[in-house]
């Protein structure tokens, strides 16, 4: 996926505009709709108390799936206006990487969530992105 592919879908997500929603509509446990998948497994969404939301995200592992841990999410509408919070979204620095999730509610009452992870370790691997419905 180019740079400007992602940039662009990362884009379509933010002012795409379905049923009117609060970041508060993110809170809960969101589990992929793919039993299979080899990446995000699980998303756990939480208030903070002060209006702002939290993001947990699980990765397929074994025994059982990697917490990658608790980190402030920001929710975001289509206008400085409009409080119509359609998505949410976290950035996971990981030393040798980054990766970004980005929660956009459907709908259906469902999330599609991309993330994309950037290399920062000169190892020279591919940026990547991937896609997932989840559901609560």
């Amino acid at each position: 996926m180019s740079k400007y592919t992602t940039l662009l879908t990362v884009a379509a997500l933010a002012l795409a505009t379905p049923a009117l929603a609060a970041s508060s509509d993110f809170v809960g446990t969101w589990t992929n709709t793919d039993s299979s998948t080899r990446g995000i497994t699980r998303i756990v969404v939480t208030p903070n108390g002060d209006g702002t939301l939290n993001m947990q995200v699980f990765g397929k592992c074994s025994p059982s799936d990697c917490d990658w841990g608790k980190v402030a999410a920001v929710a975001y509408s289509s206008g400085v206006q409009d409080s119509n919070q359609t998505v949410v979204s976290a950035v996971y620095p990981k030393g040798f990487s980054n990766t970004m999730v980005v929660l956009h509610k459907n709908a259906f009452g469902m999330v599609e969530v991309m993330s994309l992870t950037q290399f920062l370790d000169k190892s020279n691997r591919q940026n990547y992105g991937s896609m997932d419905l989840f559901r609560r």
